[in-house]
């Protein structure tokens, strides 16, 4: 069952993709059927990892799966398949970068720009899309 907010953000999330000017790299080989979604070129998988365990695990667990129920708001899984394989990158950096309001979504999710640079975000983003989804 698709709630109204994962289609929502996947709406926002392709308007977005569609208007940003950012550079794209080369989609895996298996990403073919996701059609024409933005990927940066940049980032280490590796180095994101380290990263996202720092900033990121608390909220939105080791896997990327969320769903504590015991913290407030809810968190989202970062690795729902089907959803998470349709957001451009620059979704996710202004996720990420300027905090959940910038993308309609919660405001306890902070704004990590002041703490993160442009390669560390794009690290983070390489270390989600290299997690399962599920």
């Amino acid at each position: 069952m698709i709630r109204s907010t994962d289609f929502v953000g996947w709406f926002v999330g392709l308007i977005l993709g569609l208007s940003a000017s950012v550079s794209v790299a080369e989609k895996p080989a298996d990403s073919s059927i996701y059609g024409d979604v933005e990927r940066f070129a940049e980032g280490d998988a590796l180095q994101g990892a380290k990263l996202y365990k720092r900033y990121c695990r608390g909220c939105h667990g080791e896997d990327g799966r969320g769903g504590a129920h015991t913290f407030m708001p809810h968190i989202e899984n970062l690795t729902k398949k089907g959803y998470i394989e349709f957001l451009p990158d620059s979704y996710l950096y202004t996720a990420i970068a300027d905090g959940g309001e910038a993308i309609g979504k919660s405001s306890y999710m902070p704004a990590w720009k002041s703490k993160l640079s442009d390669r560390e975000v794009k690290d983070i983003i390489a270390h989600i899309r290299a997690m399962p989804t599920f």
